[in-house]
């Protein structure tokens, strides 16, 4: 099979994230719990329409502050919520190889501030072609239709895509649409998998 795209997971796959860093800091300043100060960031009303680009960043920001009486201005927020993220250096290196052949697409659950951030600080990311990011298509994986648009933007067929995602229900999200997928678990045994179905790497 001739693969003409290849799609990205962001977190976890191409940039590293250390969410817990930030939890550990916020519980630790406010004399909280790990779990009470992770039920605040991850809180469904809060961060649901966050990365659905319904609510904007200072809405965030302002809930996360009174759910947990936070003292910080919103650009300490801003500089804390985006310093969790760390370049997966091998994986960059993979997929430069790889956009010599084909088609490159993030498709990620994420909100504007650390898309944003992402995009500006990890230069090695500018090879990518879309960017499919829930904030900006109100859609969120592992809901079909945002596999579905990627493929649409690309313009290649679900047979003729790869999909890779750290979390095995994403990535068996985008098999059940006719991808070929592959759980990443590390930029050696991902460069494995490419090769043993056909990409020449």
């Amino acid at each position: 099979m001739a693969y003409q795209l290849v799609v990205f997971d962001l977190g976890g796959v191409a940039v590293e994230v250390e969410s817990d860093r930030l939890i550990h800091q916020l519980a630790q300043l406010l004399g909280r719990t790990f779990e009470e100060v992770q039920a605040a960031i991850y809180h469904e009303e809060l961060l649901l329409p966050f990365e659905l680009g319904r609510i904007r960043p200072q809405a965030y920001y302002e809930g996360l502050k009174a759910r947990l009486k936070l003292p910080w201005a919103y650009e300490q927020f801003v500089r804390s919520w985006n310093g969790i993220f760390r370049e997966n250096v091998e994986v960059t290196s993979l997929m430069r190889r790889l956009c010599e052949r084909h088609k490159l697409t993030v498709l990620t659950n994420t909100n504007v501030l650390h898309l944003e951030h992402i995009k500006r600080t990890v230069a090695s990311l500018s090879i990518i072609e879309d960017w499919v990011a829930s904030c900006e298509v109100g859609l969120r994986k592992p809901d079909p239709q945002i596999y579905r648009l990627a493929l649409e933007r690309a313009g290649a067929r679900p047979d003729a895509a790869v999909y890779i995602d750290d979390r095995p229900e994403l990535v068996e999200a985008g098999r059940s649409l006719g991808l070929t997928g592959i759980r990443f678990e590390s930029s050696q045994q991902l460069e494995e998998d490419l090769r043993a179905i056909g990409f020449n790497i």
